[in-house]
């Protein structure tokens, strides 16, 4: 960035929006207007993906649906309208819409007007890591301040479990209504809807007999990518021996992996058995195709057990991830699903895995969870944006 980019950046921060903010709290709220971020800015995904598109199916209703995104080339579907996230019209928007959806705490916003109602679907229910008030002092000073500031302004947050319920009320600065309807984006983790399967078996050019299994582990914080390394045409021959089937290997990364690291990943994608799944826009639409999971320390574990499927933690640095990590929620070696420290270890739970045995476990953990997950989310929440427009 340039002197002047720089400059002009500044301007816009401490004297531009500020003025807008101002101007726009004189403007009228449509009350047809819904504006929507994802993890601010970024294309049409995540738990606002799966509410707009229920709001889209109800054809009686006019709504001006405006989804605030960063690149403005990234395709919506009919019946939303983009606008550039953090600009002088993105403030505009916020103070004229009825109804706010977003699924993070730091977003741009104005402050919020009476009238407005405004639904925080956050970005994750059950997970390890200790979160928000939980690290405070770990945790940027203008983040904890713009988070609190986000938890007042809200008037809905949607959770997953009794669990999730419980880390809501008592450590997100947050004490209003609670809707333990499931997420959203999980939906088509319990419907399981045959269309959806064929459009990744379509996008990734498979056969009908051939099944996948999926890595999906999280980040290092050290940019280390030497726990992602190994033979992954091993696990493959180990789960066709295993469950009799043709496997193939779909690697996706973190978004947090810096690209290099992923070039120097992709040196094992083979185009055969072996593909990269990182240009795939939907994670939640590859874990309800693929039949096998392997991951680390990713909340993913937790999304794939709504899914039932057959999940295997792999994780070659598990004593220094641990020892370096913030607080963890769950003891992962507790968890009821396969661990191991090492790849032979990974072998071997694969060649001994008793499926009976593994999904008694994981039935008596989601009871243990409270899980709320029945795949009608998304109409539940359309529901209460729906009635709250209705008020006017």
């Amino acid at each position: 960035m340039c002197y002047w980019q720089w400059v002009l950046q500044k301007v816009k921060q401490k004297i531009i929006i500020p003025i807008i903010m101002m101007i726009s709290r004189l403007s009228r709220i449509n009350p047809s207007k819904i504006v929507v971020d994802n993890f601010g800015g970024r294309g049409y995904g995540d738990n606002p993906k799966y509410i707009i598109d229920e709001l889209l199916k109800d054809s009686q209703r006019e709504l001006d649906i405006v989804w605030l995104i960063d690149n403005m080339n990234e395709p919506v579907p009919n019946g939303v309208r983009k606008v550039k996230y953090n600009s002088v019209q993105s403030i505009y928007e916020y103070s004229t819409a009825r109804i706010w959806i977003d699924n993070i705490k730091n977003s741009v916003k104005p402050r919020k007007k009476r009238g407005q109602y405004y639904v925080q679907t956050w970005h994750g229910g059950i997970g390890l890591k200790a979160v928000e008030k939980q690290i405070e002092k770990e945790l940027d000073p203008r983040y904890v301040r713009l988070a609190k500031r986000d938890a007042k302004q809200t008037d809905l947050m949607l959770s997953d479990s009794k669990w999730t319920t419980e880390i809501f009320s008592n450590w997100f600065w947050y004490d209003g209504r609670i809707a333990e309807v499931g997420f959203p984006r999980n939906d088509v983790l319990v419907k399981k809807p045959q269309s959806v399967i064929k459009k990744v078996y379509d996008h990734f050019s498979l056969q009908e007999n051939q099944k996948i299994v999926l890595y999906a582990p999280t980040f290092r914080d050290d940019g280390d990518v030497s726990p992602y390394i190994f033979d992954y045409n091993k696990i493959i021959d180990l789960l066709n021996w295993k469950f009799g089937n043709e496997y193939v290997f779909l690697l996706r990364l973190h978004p947090n992996i810096k690209l290099d690291s992923k070039s120097y990943i992709a040196q094992s994608i083979d185009d055969t058995k072996v593909f990269n799944a990182n240009s795939y826009n939907d994670v939640q639409e590859l874990l309800l195709t693929a039949d096998v999971i392997i991951t680390d320390f990713s909340s993913l574990m937790f999304d794939a057990m709504i899914a039932d499927k057959k999940v295997f933690l792999f994780a070659k640095d598990f004593d220094q991830y641990i020892a370096t990590q913030r607080r963890l929620l769950f003891n992962v070696e507790q968890l009821p699903f396969p661990l191991s420290k090492s790849i032979s270890t990974l072998h071997q739970q694969i060649e001994t895995f008793d499926s009976k045995k593994y999904f008694t476990n994981l039935n008596s953990f989601r009871d243990e969870l409270g899980l709320q997950e029945f795949g009608n989310a998304a109409e539940k929440v359309k529901d209460i944006i729906v009635t709250e427009i209705q008020k006017g």
